[in-house]
């Protein structure tokens, strides 16, 4: 049970998203953020307060999350953890031939000027910098494995160009120390991490904070009564040295791109009898994207689940100011009619941001939860017998799904989870953007990126601190 007087009236959280070579972008805006954070602390007297104490992130965001937490669980604070964070994007970009030609952009700025359908110097750098490395790889990112014929139908035009994953997890490697292990005891912040089960289609979360029995772990798929027993859910990871590398691959495991990541995994058999009822196998996971490339709702779940299971708050839990860093953009002014920029939208839509939907419902949820406080209270008032009440709340929900442990009504009343505030930062496209922009990882496109995270950092604060305080 928490120590009321010790738990935090607030916490901080900051959410990574995924998008491969535009998680530059996060590293500026990172950067921004945590200057913006680190002024504020120290003018209100909190100089050397956790910059987050949470950081969850998807794909090339887990990476980034990861190589955050690595850092300030290491360091023993976040001074110097966004210079670090952008040393690491500097590792991985290389500089491409195109780049190195110095008449490839008057080239195409001269044809750009006579005909604006064609592209620009800027747009044809990233265009054909990107066709360059899906060639010929990138040495600290990724490198072509050689393209595999189609043996099923054997059509010619059905060749499988799959990439090695091996060198971004040594660049990984580099920059985040592992296995990553963090507590709130010891002050350290919290990573979550999002990846999917490929035959169970189902999204999985890695959390470096143990759960309430003291094990790190985590637990999915449909879960398991027997006889009227709790077994537990149908999957479980077990990690209690910390997240691994390979917990942060299988979050970046770009289908087909890239192969699965396997994971070693304790599966209920059903046949089995006896005390031993689970089974070692290995599991294959992909990319979190697929589902949950902005992982905002996994994030609240499991910090309501902490505060509720392991410290054993009733009330409410610290409530959340939340900033997240969105580099594929939900609104896009202008419609594409060309087809490089068409595929361009329809990826952009497809990774976009979702979470203001998940904030739309917790509101909601939060709403209904104040209605059943003011019946309680009006049923009390007016003569209900209290353990009529009580019995109520504590009796078991008639639809709690197959993938969620039985609960009570109380359990989804307590305790509160609430958001003080949420800051997004969205990366816009600019008439050079192109479509396959997660696979440029070109010098000049990753100093830009880190720019402009910075810029629209600083944008987006500054109009937030106008709305707060109408200045």
């Amino acid at each position: 049970m928490a120590d009321l007087e010790t738990v935090p009236e607030k916490q901080r959280a900051l959410v990574f998203q995924g998008g491969g070579s535009l998680g530059a972008y996060e590293a500026g805006a990172y950067r921004k953020i945590y200057d913006f954070l680190t002024e504020r602390d120290r003018a209100g007297g909190k100089k050397g307060k956790n910059i987050f104490d949470i950081v969850a992130g998807t794909s090339i965001g887990a990476m980034n999350a990861a190589v955050l937490v690595s850092y300030v669980t290491e360091k023993r604070t976040y001074e110097g953890s966004s210079e670090w964070l952008i040393n690491f994007w500097k590792y991985l970009s290389k500089e491409s031939t195109i780049e190195m030609n110095p008449f490839f952009k008057p080239w195409w700025d001269y044809w750009h000027a006579v005909n604006r359908d064609t592209a620009s110097g800027e747009g044809a750098r990233r265009y054909y910098s990107s066709k360059e490395f899906g060639v010929l790889g990138v040495p600290t990112v990724f490198n072509p494995f050689t393209p595999a014929i189609d043996t099923k139908f054997y059509d010619p035009y059905n060749i499988w160009f799959k990439f090695d994953k091996e060198p971004l997890k040594r660049s990984l490697e580099r920059f985040a120390k592992f296995p990553i292990s963090t507590s709130y005891e010891d002050n350290q912040p919290r990573l979550i991490l999002m990846t999917v089960d490929v035959a169970e289609g189902i999204p999985v979360t890695f959390d470096s904070y143990p759960k309430e029995d003291g094990h790190s772990k985590t637990e999915y798929g449909r879960h398991v009564t027997s006889d009227g027993k709790d077994i537990g859910f149908e999957y479980v990871i077990e990690y209690d040295e910390g997240i691994t590398s390979d917990h942060v691959m299988a979050s970046a495991s770009v289908p087909i791109n890239y192969d699965y990541t396997k994971l070693e995994v304790n599966s209920y058999d059903r046949g089995a009898n006896g005390p031993n009822m689970y089974r070692q196998e290995v599991r294959n996971y992909w990319d979190g994207g697929i589902m949950t490339n902005t992982p905002f709702s996994r994030m609240i779940k499991l910090h309501r689940d902490y505060w509720k299971r392991v410290k054993g708050l009733k009330d409410r839990t610290p409530s959340l100011g939340i900033a997240v860093i969105n580099v594929h953009p939900a609104r896009q002014e202008e419609i594409p009619t060309d087809h490089d920029g068409v595929i361009n939208r329809d990826i952009d839509i497809r990774f976009s941001d979702r979470s203001q939907k998940d904030e739309e419902i917790l509101l909601l949820i939060s709403d209904y939860i104040d209605l059943v406080d003011h019946l309680s209270r009006i049923a009390k008032d007016s003569g209900a017998d209290e353990k009529v009440i009580t019995d109520l709340l504590n009796s078991t929900t008639a639809n709690h799904g197959m993938f969620t442990e039985p609960r009570t009504y109380r359990d989804m009343l307590e305790p509160r989870c609430i958001i003080d505030e949420i800051i997004r930062i969205e990366r816009k496209n600019d008439e050079d953007t192109i479509s396959n922009k997660t696979y440029d990882f070109s010098a000049g496109t990753v100093r830009q990126l880190v720019e402009d995270g910075f810029n629209d950092a600083h944008d987006e604060l500054t109009e937030a601190l106008i709305k707060k305080y109408q200045v």
